[in-house]
C-alpha cells in the first residue's frame, strides 16, 4: 500500500515573470518621489515658438554638439606588423605633439614673466619719479 501525500503547488500572489497567455497584469509596488521638483516654471517654449525663433535667427539656450573631424585617416590593417608600425607612428606623433605643447607653454610662461617684470619696473620708475628727493645742505 502506498502512502498518499497531499502535494500543493506554491501560488505566488505577485508573479515576477509574465507568460504568453497570462491575462492578469503584473502587480508592481512602484516607488514614490519624495524629492522637490527642480523645474523652473514658465521657461518652456512650444515647438512653434522654437521654429519661429530659429527662422528669425534668435538663439536659444539649447546646446549643440559640434562634430569633430580629423586629418588622419584610420587605415585598414590586415597584418599584425602593420598594426605595430601604426602604433609606433601614433606614439611618435604623440611625443612630438606633447613636446610642441610643452615648448609653447614654456614660451607663454616666459612671455608672461617678461611682461610682469616690465610692469614691475615701470611701476618702480613711476613711484621713484613721484617721490621728490630732498636736498638738504648742512
Amino acid at each position: 500500500m502506498k502512502k498518499s501525500t497531499n502535494k500543493t503547488k506554491k501560488q505566488f500572489s505577485n508573479p515576477r515573470v509574465r507568460k504568453q497567455f497570462q491575462t492578469t497584469p503584473l502587480q508592481f509596488k512602484g516607488e514614490t518621489n519624495d524629492q522637490p521638483s527642480l523645474t523652473v516654471p514658465d521657461l518652456t517654449l512650444t515647438i512653434k515658438q522654437l521654429l519661429v525663433n530659429h527662422s528669425r535667427g534668435i538663439q536659444s539656450d539649447v546646446s549643440h554638439n559640434e562634430p569633430m573631424y580629423f586629418d588622419t585617416e584610420i587605415p585598414i590593417i590586415d597584418d599584425i606588423t602593420d598594426l605595430d608600425a601604426f602604433r609606433q607612428d601614433l606614439k611618435a606623433r604623440e611625443k612630438a605633439l606633447s613636446l610642441k605643447i610643452k615648448q609653447e607653454n614654456d614660451k607663454h610662461i616666459a612671455d608672461q614673466a617678461k611682461k610682469l617684470t616690465d610692469h614691475q619696473n615701470a611701476l618702480k620708475e613711476q613711484t621713484e619719479k613721484q617721490t621728490p628727493v630732498k636736498n638738504e645742505n648742512l
